[in-house]
């Protein structure tokens, strides 16, 4: 009795409880609730975040909230590429989104809208998915660009963000003296940023010189950054640069000391589940205890990599270290296993790197396609609108005549009705033989009228079917709008903008190289050369610049001559060469 009692209880609550919630979704939120919604929930990776993000979003489409929808794409772009199931194609779709938004924002009237969505700040976290999250740094670099334009004069936060933000492009590319050319200035000025800041360009500054193995240097900014994460009472910051001083001490040649220190963080790791720091801290353990003639621990420590191992990339380092410590230490089924392990990662790396390459080109490709078709429609919107005009004009010409006539008639009628008599009556009959030659005449004015009329319709129409290119004199200004807009959309196939970023991302110092011992070089000249370098041929040149290969073979044949290149060489092979410089 007392159980079925309590279950009855139970399914009450239950149901107010269900009820109160459908009764929450249901209802509208006003402005000042779907602010709070976003501001809590943003920057986070949870399932329950993901659900308000898209109620926020689908209420401020019902309401218009235009800021709200812009930020919520945003939001979520940064949810589907920073939480453990990334994915390329929805950070992609709501990048997109969010950018098409902004694009119809007036940039007088919303410079209040535009600076509370923190442009800069949304290129600079897109460049970093792109780059970090998915192994597209060219393509992080290219969000990467748009953000110096638009950092406010003295922000200085903002501008460390950005050139760290470019190192760590050179540092994936293992241009670590890049790196450091663009990190160490930095360092001349760092009273005006915060902790956090300063943090991470020592780190970025440490990181590169630890690539390079140069422990003198990094093992100085590790000490400054644990005392800056102490101060700050930084738990996880502490212990994540305890774990690089370990590599240092290993690499300045104390490795009983790395190990000692590798440990102590080990223990802290294990008691408060810091996964992350756990795998690079066990993956150095292995290289300690290798170094100091311990396999069987160093295979201990690598095969327990791999249970803290969250990449792909990770993991096929893990698996080239334990295959060699496997053949050194004579486990040779075990090595060929660890190897056959190794190449099926391999071709799924390979696999996805593909994909996301691909798929990255297929969303540029259709946004473009979308930007150019909207081009189009607001053309023929334009188009219409001249010809409804004309069409105006001449219904009001035609009303104007028929009313013309109307008004004559009456007169006439009026005429006749109060004349009287004989003289009256001889009057109205020379009248009406007048009327009867006024109709003919109006008759042919009308005939006349509707001709010319045709006349300019089949003139019109022939010029629109010419699609405006035959007309050479337009009398009407907007005609001339509409074909310079449309010759717009005809040079816009052709924009270099694109094909210069890609070029720039894959030779980063070639134009600068061109630029310094050439200063005489247009920028067209640079341009003929980058695509040489790109070992284009004439034809596929002429292509994409729009002009005709024999214009081609002028400005090649003239670029050989004023950069002295000697008969005997290619100019590809010039190029190249001054590539390497």
């Amino acid at each position: 009795m007392f159980t079925k009692a309590i279950k009855k209880i139970s399914i009450l609550i239950l149901t107010i409880t269900f009820s109160t919630t459908l009764y929450a979704q249901e209802k509208d939120l006003n402005t000042y609730e779907l602010d709070s919604l976003h501001r809590r929930y943003y920057g986070q990776h949870s399932e329950e975040a993901f659900a308000v993000h898209h109620k926020v979003l689908k209420q401020s489409i019902k309401t218009k909230y235009e800021e709200k929808i812009a930020a919520t794409y945003k939001a979520l772009m940064w949810l589907h590429g920073a939480n453990k199931n990334a994915n390329l194609d929805s950070v992609l779709y709501y990048a997109d989104l969010f950018e098409t938004k902004i694009a119809t924002y007036n940039k007088p009237k919303d410079t209040v809208m535009l600076k509370e969505l923190e442009l800069p700040n949304y290129y600079l976290n897109k460049g970093q998915l792109l780059a970090n999250a998915f192994g597209l740094p060219e393509q992080g670099l290219e969000s990467y660009f748009k953000v110096h334009p638009l950092i406010p004069e003295g922000d200085i936060k903002l501008t460390f963000a950005y050139y760290t933000s470019i190192s760590e492009i050179y540092y994936q590319k293992s241009q670590f003296d890049k790196a450091l050319e663009v990190l160490t200035p930095l360092l001349k000025d760092t009273t005006n940023i915060g902790a956090f800041t300063k943090v991470r360009l020592l780190q970025n500054i440490a990181g590169n010189y630890v690539q390079k193995e140069m422990p003198e240097k990094s093992f100085p900014i590790h000490k400054e950054i644990l005392k800056l994460a102490k101060k700050e009472n930084d738990i996880k910051e502490i212990w994540w640069t305890k774990n690089r001083l370990a590599n240092d001490y290993f690499r300045l040649g104390d490795a009983h000391k790395a190990i000692d220190s590798a440990l102590a963080v080990r223990e802290f790791c294990i008691k408060n589940d810091l996964h992350q720091l756990l795998f690079n801290n066990t993956i150095n353990l292995s290289t300690y205890y290798h170094a100091i003639g311990d396999i069987k621990n160093a295979i201990t420590y690598r095969k327990n990599a791999l249970e803290y191992s969250t990449g792909l990339e990770t993991r096929k380092d893990v698996y080239d270290r334990l295959a060699l410590y496997y053949t050194e230490n004579k486990q040779y089924l075990h090595a060929t296993e660890i190897y056959k392990k190794k190449s099926s990662l391999v071709d799924s790396i390979r696999s996805n790197e593909k994909k996301a390459v691909t798929n990255y080109i297929e969303s540029n490709v259709k946004l473009l396609n979308e930007k150019q078709k909207n081009q189009q429609m607001l053309f023929d919107v334009q188009l219409l609108e001249e010809k409804n005009k004309k069409q105006r004009l001449y219904l009001y010409n035609i009303s104007t005549a028929l009313i013309s006539i109307i008004l004559l008639l009456g007169s006439i009628l009026i005429f006749r009705k109060y004349r009287k008599g004989e003289k009256v009556i001889e009057i109205l009959k020379t009248n009406e033989k007048k009327l009867l030659e006024e109709k003919i005449t109006l008759r042919e004015n009308e005939l006349e009228a509707s001709a010319i009329a045709v006349s300019q319709r089949l003139e019109t129409l022939n010029t629109i079917k010419d699609e405006l290119n035959l007309i050479k004199h337009p009398k009407i200004p907007k005609l001339e709008e509409a074909k310079s807009k449309i010759n717009d959309l005809i040079r816009s196939a052709s924009d270099m903008s694109i094909i210069t970023k890609r070029i720039e991302s894959e030779y980063p110092t070639m134009a600068n190289k061109l630029m310094d011992k050439y200063p005489n070089l247009s920028d067209t000249q640079i341009r003929y050369c980058l695509l040489t370098k790109l070992n284009l041929s004439i034809k596929e040149t002429a292509s994409i610049l729009n002009v005709t290969p024999d214009t081609v073979k002028v400005a090649r044949s003239r670029l050989k001559k004023k950069l002295n290149i000697p008969p005997e060489m290619s100019f590809k092979l010039f190029l190249d060469q001054l590539a390497k410089e």
